[in-house]
């Protein structure tokens, strides 16, 4: 019992060590791609960290069995560097017993990645789709960055705030854009527009969202697409705009001025923001239900990590034995190259089980029997040699 609690203390701290640094790596890419959207005003600086809080489930769930493997081969290694694990044999205990003496943990540690990869990661990935939507949503709805030139959501000119309050309230409205107009093609209209204020509005009827500007002017001025300046005085289009209460329109050097005291500009909506169900952000439940292809596969993969840990409790002990005058990590690029190439298979299999290339019942069992195989080929020398020790011994009593 005291050797028991002496490594697994030994291999708790390194997993937690391990998966913490692994995350903060993997998290760290999202973070930056995050960052980027925040600076570009897709989304919120607030919703960065929630969305960063959301990938972790996925991200530990997928990390913890490799963390608890790289745990066991790195301390063993340094027990064995120690010689410490040397006496531990010498005592009588092989390496059959200390799997047993981790399996309890190994069970542990199964159980918190069965709960991860079967319940809160697909909560966590169908919550960061409907954040990150919601997040692309308000920008579309003109929550725009203030001090920052961004691009308007019609994707053909700039639009520049001064500044903006907590309730949403814009002041000090610029834009610049140019459109096409006609059948041909052939002219197009330069629009400036300024604002004192502006707000956002959405009509209840008909549930369009308009961006409300107040106090302010509109230069528009038609050119041919050649950049030759065409008759002024046509009207502006307002397929997306609705001004009301204009004070007056002039002509002034070819251009149309309009000063309005309020002036909508309808706000673009985009189907493509919208949620869309897939397999990763479905509970397991509902794959249950509808088990297609694409359904076995990501359920074979949501079970993949709590019953590889057990395989690859047993797995590491045998290789992470070394050789006295060896390093304390002189099997573990080895070690993790057969890890990898356990892994890599799986996500291989993934894919010809949603092509139909592998029945969706077979799954990865065949990998996991594959593995299991490796295993008890590598405790078979240890057996071997005690059933030979224990026949000279038996053979010497004999002689005796």
């Amino acid at each position: 019992m005291i050797l028991k609690h002496y490594i697994n203390k030994d291999i708790y701290r390194a997993t937690g060590a391990i998966l913490l640094v692994l995350i903060l790596i993997f998290v760290s890419s999202r973070f930056i791609k995050y960052i980027q959207l925040a600076v570009d005003g897709t989304i919120s600086a607030e919703a960065v960290f929630s969305l960063l809080a959301l990938q972790i489930p996925a991200v530990a769930g997928f990390l913890l069995p490799m963390s608890f493997f790289l745990a066991i081969l790195m301390t063993f290694g340094r027990l064995y560097s120690d010689n410490e694990l040397v006496v531990v044999h010498g005592l009588g205990i092989g390496q059959r017993d200390l799997a047993k003496m981790l399996m309890p943990m190994a069970f542990v540690f199964a159980f918190i990645a069965g709960s991860l990869s079967t319940i809160l990661t697909p909560w966590a990935i169908s919550q960061s789709q409907l954040l990150m939507a919601e997040q692309v949503a308000q920008a579309k709805l003109g929550i725009f960055s203030a001090g920052r030139f961004r691009e308007n959501s019609n994707k053909d000119g700039i639009v520049f705030v001064e500044s903006k309050t907590d309730n949403g309230t814009i002041s000090g409205v610029f834009s610049v854009s140019r459109t096409l107009i006609g059948d041909d093609a052939t002219t197009s209209q330069l629009k400036i527009q300024t604002a004192k204020q502006g707000r956002q509005w959405e009509n209840e009827e008909t549930g369009v969202n308009y961006l409300v500007l107040e106090q302010g002017q509109v230069f528009a001025k038609e050119q041919a697409v050649d950049g030759h300046a065409v008759a002024a005085g046509s009207e502006l289009e307002q397929a997306d705009e609705m001004p009301v209460q204009k004070d007056n329109t002039r002509q002034k050097g070819g251009w149309k001025i309009t000063e309005f005291a309020s002036f909508y500009n309808r706000i673009v909506q985009d189907d493509s923001i919208q949620v869309k169900n897939n397999t990763k952000s479905t509970s397991t439940l509902g794959l249950l239900r509808n088990l297609g292809a694409e359904q076995w596969a990501a359920l074979h993969w949501r079970l993949a990590a709590p019953l590889s840990i057990p395989l690859i409790c047993l797995l590491a002990v045998p290789l992470s034995r070394t050789q006295p005058r060896q390093g304390k990590f002189a099997r573990l690029l080895p070690s993790i190259l057969i890890y990898l190439i356990y892994v890599l298979l799986m996500m291989y299999s993934r894919k010809l089980i949603e092509t139909g290339q592998i029945p969706s019942l077979l799954g990865f069992w065949w990998i996991h029997a594959g593995l299991l195989m490796f295993i008890y080929w590598l405790y078979r020398p240890a057996k071997i040699k005690r059933r030979n020790n224990k026949i000279n011994q038996d053979k010497a009593s004999a002689n005796v």
